[in-house]
């Protein structure tokens, strides 16, 4: 991760998960929506903190967003996937 020139890391720009292309590595960092969506997210082992890599994106299917995480794909519904905040990886 790069670093301004007084040394701070800047600040990542938060995406929704359901936004994001396929190929696109990311990092949880909010589940938005009530408890039952988050304990179904944690239930599908999706937490803050989980790596994903969009396998298939809703945005040019028209269905589920499709990720890998954890060594399993989950297919999540474009409502949930827009639920989902995410940091961008770049490695």
């Amino acid at each position: 991760m790069s670093t301004t020139p007084d040394g701070d890391s800047p600040e990542q720009k938060v995406q929704r998960l359901g936004r994001l292309e396929k190929g696109t590595k990311a990092t949880v960092v909010r589940l938005a929506g009530g408890r039952a969506l988050q304990n179904r997210l944690v239930s599908m082992g999706l937490t803050v903190g989980s790596d994903v890599e969009v396998v298939r994106s809703s945005r040019v299917s028209g269905g589920p967003t499709l990720v890998a995480a954890g060594g399993t794909r989950l297919a999540i519904g474009r409502g949930m996937a827009d639920r989902i905040e995410v940091t961008v990886r770049t490695d």
